[in-house]
């Protein structure tokens, strides 16, 4: 048979809509032969060999359908002509489906409190891939790091945390999808477990003299009393511990090495007030104080990335060794647009705070630079974060109104950004689905609160918009509800609770707050009632406030229960819907 000179095919696989698992295109490059006149696309699941094809016409871009996107495929293409000629294969191309293959934790189960663990994600896949990171909480699973290109997640379990069961579960899903997840692989369950006391230091060992290390001492019951520490030192070989802080509150303290040497740190912690000379104790291993190279062992940052505009970022850094302290360090801040900038020049403080402000949204790095004090090289040691992204703090619409809502319901909403570095004018929007309009709620002011009164029922947006004090622009952010209903029927009562825990002790200020939706006019209005042994009493009658304030005395101590009840501003009736808190009891 004779062949027509060959067709390539591209070795690339893209997204062409990647909303739809069938949406991956396959392009190559068209035949030089003049004489081609369409295209075969061949298939299969082992390499070279296809099982399959189609021919796709003279386009030289093809999506197929119907596809299983979770098997492994090989491609390849060949060209045709009228006559029925056929080329030689292309190049083959492999598809790749996103596949989590595992997931590692950077210690072993199960985890310390206080001792941050990093977890990452293994993925094969053909595109790029972004990652999101779930942590199931002893009762349920929580959002712990959204979609990124970061395959790893890290935690600082903390003491309140101890227990479990614990798990992570890593998803993924190819760069632009909006599928929920291509792949996912989690951890096996795991605990976390709190050390009854812990001594830690702020740089590694060796560390040299003259350099300032602060220990900090953590106590298992420092959760259910307030305790008091002292710090103690001892220098091998002597069998003499010497106090270098004395009792006090503060749980850290800060100790400086004068010569080299193995030394041994200890604290004692008792309750305030105590005349035991301790009731807790803990000694470190003995670790040695000495010249030798400096080296930077760690650059951690005090929040994830990525992070909000307005939130202050620490950046904390580690050293090992050194020939004389304090340990110098500098700063400097790196983005595309300005490149690397020193921020703090060299000094003796460990950590540098930024402030990422409204406008400054991007990728950065933060590198630090150490020496021992008295050097004058550029540097003995550095380091270089990863990428740190900086997103534009979100703009929240939050009300306490609950939907549906009745014609004449007043309800306030509350739009806020949290980021301090800029000042903010806010302007709300109301939209009628009815009417398919916009109104004007509230015209740009500092306030950034809205009272929203429907006058008729339907289907209703709320929409918030925020730009700077000055700006001439329509908005530089904006925010919108799902939608509202605004509708005629029954009061319903959803909640009713308190701003203290019961049982209560009397001379306690209880404050009792009633939700409620629906009804056929607003305000809805509220009364409230109250049993004790001698019956039910009204203690406040119907207005439209949804809270009542009760302050019982020592004659009320004893058994009681509250009632609310709910109707629709001027009806008659004596309640649409109740609801009770239960008997609770003032001591």
């Amino acid at each position: 048979m004779r062949f027509v000179r060959g067709a390539m095919i591209s070795a690339v696989i893209v997204f062409c809509a990647p909303s739809a698992l069938h949406a991956q295109a396959l392009v190559w490059d068209a035949s030089p032969d003049p004489n081609v006149t369409g295209y075969r696309l061949v298939y299969g699941t082992q390499t070279g060999v296809y099982t399959d094809q189609v021919d796709v016409g003279s386009v030289v871009t093809y999506r197929p359908s119907g596809f299983d996107w979770s098997i492994k495929r090989y491609f390849a293409v060949l060209g045709y002509t009228s006559s029925g000629l056929t080329s030689s294969l292309s190049n083959e191309v492999t598809w790749e489906p996103t596949k989590v293959t595992g997931i590692q934790a950077s210690v072993s189960y199960p985890l310390l409190a206080r001792r941050s663990v990093t977890w990452t994600a293994q993925a094969t896949a053909s595109l790029p891939l972004e990652y999101r990171f779930y942590l199931y909480r002893k009762t349920g699973w929580v959002l712990a790091q959204d979609y990124s290109a970061s395959n790893t997640f890290t935690w600082t379990p903390t003491q309140a945390d101890e227990g479990g069961p614990y798990a992570v579960q890593a998803w993924a899903r190819a760069v632009g999808s909006t599928a929920q997840y291509e792949s996912w692989a989690g951890t096996p369950t795991f605990s976390v477990t709190v050390l009854p006391f812990e001594l830690t230091a702020d740089v590694d060992f060796p560390t040299p003299p003259g350099n300032e290390v602060t220990w900090t001492a953590t106590v298992a019951a420092a959760s259910t009393s307030t305790l008091e520490y002292r710090f103690l030192v001892n220098q091998s070989p002597s069998a003499t511990w010497t106090v270098f802080r004395e009792y006090a509150t503060s749980n850290a303290a800060q100790w400086t090495p004068t010569a080299n040497g193995f030394y041994a740190i200890q604290s004692w912690a008792r309750q305030v007030g105590s005349t035991a000379q301790f009731e807790y104790t803990g000694t470190t291993n003995y670790f040695t104080v000495s010249q030798t190279p400096l080296t930077v062992t760690g650059l951690t940052p005090s929040v994830p990335s990525p992070a909000n505009t307005g939130t202050p970022i620490k950046w904390t850094a580690r050293v090992q060794g050194g020939m004389s302290g304090p340990i110098q360090y500098q700063f400097s801040l790196y983005s595309a647009t300005t490149g690397w900038t020193v921020v703090q020049p060299y000094g003796p403080s460990e950590t540098y705070t930024w402030t990422p402000t409204w406008g400054s949204e991007g990728d950065y790095q933060v590198q630090v630079l150490a020496r021992s004090n008295g050097s004058t090289a550029p540097s003995e040691s550095s380091m270089v974060s990863g990428t740190f992204t900086i997103q534009r703090a979100p703009m929240k619409l939050t009300t306490t109104g609950l939907f549906p809502v009745a014609p004449g319901s007043p309800v306030d909403w509350n739009a806020d950004i949290p980021d301090p570095t800029a000042n903010f004018e806010y302007e709300f929007w109301v939209y009628s689905v009815t009417s398919a309009t916009w109104s004007l709620g509230k015209t740009y002011g500092p306030a950034h609160t809205f009272t929203w009164t429907p006058a008729n029922t339907g289907n209703y947006y709320v929409q918030a918009w925020a730009r700077r004090v000055g700006s001439s622009l329509s908005y530089e952010v904006f925010v919108s509800t799902n939608q509202l209903v605004v509708s005629q029927g029954p009061a319903q009562l959803a909640s009713l609770t308190t701003n203290v825990s019961l049982p209560a002790v009397s001379g306690t200020s209880i404050t009792w707050t009633a939700a409620a939706s629906g009804g056929t006019a607003g305000p809805l209005q509220y009364q409230f009632w109250m049993w004790s042994s001698a019956g039910w009493v009204m203690v406040q009658n119907y207005s439209s406030s949804n809270t009542f304030t009760w302050t019982p005395t020592g004659a009320d101590v004893g058994d009681h229960a509250l009632q609310v009840w709910v109707r629709s501003a001027g009806s008659t009736v004596a309640y649409e819907a109740y609801k009770s808190s239960g008997v609770f009891t003032i001591n």
